[in-house]
């Protein structure tokens, strides 16, 4: 009885032991699940919160380059004519299920809850950072600034591409399921709301130095400024639009780059006309080993050729690359050596052939993936009219199909500049049209074009470019002509397939949406073969080349000669029927968030 007595008090004891240790073992804390206050201490940890909403800005959802280039006038889904198959965004028949707008909102708003979380901490952290040093007062507010400038673009983005900027607020990090249960905000709320993001964020970072140890394409107060004064161009506040756009223009050492091509491959990133770019690589840190694991585009795949046939220009925009007059006067257009010795001039414009690639682009200067000219890369072929040459590795590579420098699969290192000063000086000159100053807008249109080689705007006289080098159309243009050429012209060939949905934007706030695609459905195009010389055993390329219907096809002995003619082609039609501005100028809030939150569904 005793020794089972002493048993007893044994066993309690252990038991006793145990449970304490239980207790000690249930209260220890998950190293992977620290509360906030302890992971936010200092600057540093400010620092890589601030990364982590970089790398939210380069979700290629952000801006759904190709998506977004399908919805407006620019761009063409598939090689295909007629096209067969479904194809909701070019068709403008999306709804709220569609996979696009419910994948761009779900990568703007975790854009703001990366941002968020760094404002918060800040502010916890506010009064605890030294004088000097990495954990300095400056270093923890430039990163406070730029996170503030940050969640003002993924703000900037919800309002203009969703619900008419009806969107949902959220200033704070929601702790529980029942903080993301906020109603809409109105438009006005949301404009605002970013608004004071970015004024904030200009100020700051005009003041504060930029970390040292900080990477190239950091967001600026120059790309702030550049957004405050989109978001009043947008809002119809041309006035106000102006002042801000020619302080990005004079006052943050911005220039347009001797070449328009600087802007479209990993030739001249972050340069000077660069104003907001988001960063790419294909570089592997030692323990990558997947392409998930790149900080790298699929951009170039989408798009080039060899690539999943992921957006192409629209056969208007072929056509009005093709038919921009080059300036022969001017001396970079003329006496260009090919590849076999042969003097010629320039057949396209410079910015024609930085910005497309089509087969009878016979310019010396400009080979296509290794090849001499376009018409030597067999893939146009069988309806290949013509692929986006911007944001490919077409001077570095031979495929987008493969990195040549990682060996992963459809990955390319080709940054995207969001916001460049061409844009900028185009959306100056708009304000200057409306305000009936066409000589300071001519001017500024000027600059862009001189920079391609190609005939200038206007009269001689007082231009800047007065001289036997340069040749003008000697027109006079009224508001009416010049807004005409600006938007259906000048625009288009400058920024094609740039900004996300910035051309749809623009043909949104010109209230020309339907009445463009009622135009572009009336179009005819013809659709020729190619026969290019020096190829070979296989020089035909068939059905490759478009020409406005009833234009006389120009055969250019030096390259080409064009044969048999494919019945007339034309586009835009089913949109021209369906745009609706109530269904389709803004995205529907998705059904996602709408089941999700219960001040949303009914």
């Amino acid at each position: 009885m005793k020794n089972l007595k002493n048993k007893l008090i044994i066993l309690l004891g252990l038991a006793v032991v145990l449970n304490s240790c239980q207790d000690d073992f249930l209260e220890q804390k998950n190293p992977n699940a620290l509360p906030t206050s302890e992971f936010w201490k200092n600057a540093t940890d400010l620092s890589s919160g601030l990364n982590a909403t970089y790398n939210a800005f380069k979700n290629e959802d952000c801006l759904s380059m190709t998506d977004e280039n399908e919805r407006s006038d620019m761009g063409y889904p598939n090689y295909t004519r007629p096209l067969v198959g479904i194809y909701p965004l070019y068709f403008q028949s999306f709804n709220n299920i569609t996979d696009t707008p419910n994948k761009k909102w779900a990568a703007l708003y975790n854009g703001v809850f990366r941002a968020n979380q760094v404002i918060e901490a800040y502010k916890r952290l506010e009064g605890t950072f030294d004088a000097t040093g990495a954990n300095s007062a400056d270093t923890a507010m430039r990163i406070y600034a730029e996170a503030r400038a940050l969640r003002g673009w993924f703000y900037f983005t919800l309002h203009n591409s969703f619900n008419k900027g009806s969107v949902i607020l959220f200033d704070f990090v929601p702790k529980d399921n029942s903080e993301y249960q906020k109603p809409l905000s109105s438009s006005d709320a949301v404009l605002k709301f970013y608004r004071d993001d970015l004024l904030f964020a200009k100020e700051k970072l005009t003041a504060l130095p930029l970390v040292s140890t900080a990477l190239p394409g950091r967001i600026s107060a120059g790309a702030c400024e550049a957004l405050l004064g989109k978001s009043y161009i947008y809002a119809g506040d041309f006035t106000t639009a102006a002042d801000y756009f020619k302080n990005v223009i004079d006052n943050y050492g911005y220039e347009l780059m001797p070449s328009i091509g600087s802007n479209f491959t990993t030739k001249d990133e972050f340069n000077k006309e660069s104003i907001l770019e988001i960063n790419y690589t294909v570089d592997l840190k030692a323990d990558q080993t997947s392409s998930e694991q790149l900080l790298s585009s699929s951009l170039g795949q989408a798009i080039g050729p060899g690539g999943y046939s992921g957006s192409f220009p629209a056969s208007w925009l072929i056509m009005k690359y093709k038919n921009e007059p080059v300036d022969y006067a001017d001396p970079k257009n003329i006496g260009l050596k090919n590849a076999q010795g042969v003097i010629m001039n320039r057949r396209y414009s410079e910015r024609a052939s930085y910005s497309i690639a089509f087969v009878d682009d016979t310019n010396p200067d400009f080979g296509y993936y290794g090849a001499n000219t376009t018409a030597e890369l067999p893939k146009f072929d069988r309806q290949h009219i013509s692929f986006w040459r911007k944001y490919t590795n077409w001077d570095i590579q031979t495929t987008d199909e493969t990195n040549t420098k990682s060996g992963i699969k459809g990955r390319s290192g080709v940054n995207i500049r969001v916001i460049r000063l061409a844009d900028i000086y185009l959306l100056y000159a708009e304000c200057m049209i409306e305000a009936n100053n066409n000589g300071e807008a001519l001017k500024y249109i000027n600059k862009i074009r001189k920079r391609s080689h190609v005939v200038l705007l206007g009269k001689a006289a007082g231009s800047e470019y007065n001289n036997a080098q340069t040749t003008f159309d000697d027109l006079d243009y009224t508001k009416t002509s010049l807004t005409e050429h600006l938007r259906y012209t000048e625009r288009p060939l400058e920024l094609s397939f740039e900004g996300g949905d910035a051309r749809l934007i623009d043909l949104r706030r010109w209230g020309v949406t339907k009445e463009r695609f009622q135009y572009l459905a009336t179009l005819r195009y013809d659709n020729y073969a190619l026969l290019a010389k020096g190829n070979g055993d296989n020089p035909v390329r068939f059905r490759c080349v478009v020409y406005n219907t009833g234009d006389i096809p120009d055969s250019n002995a030096q390259l080409t000669s064009l044969r048999t003619k494919e019945p007339e082609l034309n586009e835009f039609e089913v949109a021209a029927i369906n745009y609706n501005s109530e269904r389709h100028g803004y995205f529907p809030i998705p059904l996602s968030e709408v089941n999700a939150n219960s001040n949303l569904y009914k």
